[in-house]
């Protein structure tokens, strides 16, 4: 454990005695890492444009670049926004996670206990809740909100201001323009909803009642011929009323984007 003696660290840093810092890695501005984080030969983390913070037993691997600037023409030259990561996440190789913008509320956010794999970037103001795959290649635009245990497969891209809901998953080669609601499989260009995310709910830990009456509330949510208004009403009328029912009525409603489903 410690900090190698090529890499070239910022006074304003503050790493935890038990972190690990690899060779050749830079670490700019005000920096915080916590204990037990291990970061790979060749990252690069924080920069002069804002503050990073990264919590415990994180795994950031080689050539990494987190808390650059927004890859916003819009961006003020003189906000400086922030970069909050949680704990337990395994950060992939050449990974790019930009800092928040003001009108964005200046922070990108990302949970604990989650996977991004190599090549994955995540825009400005992004905010990855907990147990979520990103999957090599991804690509996530600013303001995207990908909630918990979300799957997001390879060569796959999210436009901004988009939600990916709990328990979705977004098929490979496919592009989101729209919101994916919670307990669903996305897939096209543009991704439009196919079914229920049974595997997902599975590995969540749902009982088969409660599959089951999830799948029922995505069944109806897939009837394209009512609106979503009326398959809100379906929904209420025809589920068992749970916390998972009231979690996907409650991301249909309060979609901005609208919801991919043609």
């Amino acid at each position: 454990m410690g900090i190698h003696a090529t890499a070239v660290i910022s006074p304003e840093a503050e790493i935890a005695p038990e972190a690990e810092i690899g060779p050749y890695c830079v670490i700019t501005g005000p920096v915080r890492i916590g204990a037990h984080t291990v970061i790979d030969a060749h990252a690069r983390i924080g920069s002069t444009y804002g503050a990073v913070s990264i919590g415990e037993r994180n795994y950031i691997q080689g050539g990494a670049s987190l808390g650059g600037p927004p890859q916003d023409l819009g961006y003020a030259s003189g906000f400086r926004g922030r970069l909050e990561i949680g704990d337990d996440n395994r950060i992939g190789e050449f990974v790019t996670i930009s800092l928040g913008t003001e009108k964005g509320g200046g922070v990108t956010r990302i949970g604990h206990r989650n996977l991004l794999m190599a090549y994955v970037h995540v825009g400005h103001d992004c905010e990855i809740s907990d147990e979520v795959i990103l999957t090599n290649t991804c690509q996530l635009a600013g303001h995207v909100v990908v909630e918990d245990r979300a799957l997001v497969s390879g060569h796959t891209g999210v436009a901004q201001f988009c939600r990916l809901g709990t328990c979705s998953f977004l098929v490979a080669g496919s592009f989101a323009n729209k919101d994916i609601p919670p307990y669903t499989i996305a897939e096209g260009y543009w991704a439009t909803l196919r079914a229920t995310n049974k595997v997902g709910l599975k590995r969540a830990g749902l009982e088969a009642a409660e599959r089951a009456n999830v799948d029922r509330a995505v069944r109806l949510l897939l009837d394209r011929g009512s609106t979503v208004v009326e398959a809100i009403a379906r929904i209420r009328n025809e589920c068992a009323p749970t916390p998972r029912i009231d979690r996907l009525v409650e991301f249909l409603k309060t979609s901005k984007k609208g919801i991919a489903r043609r």
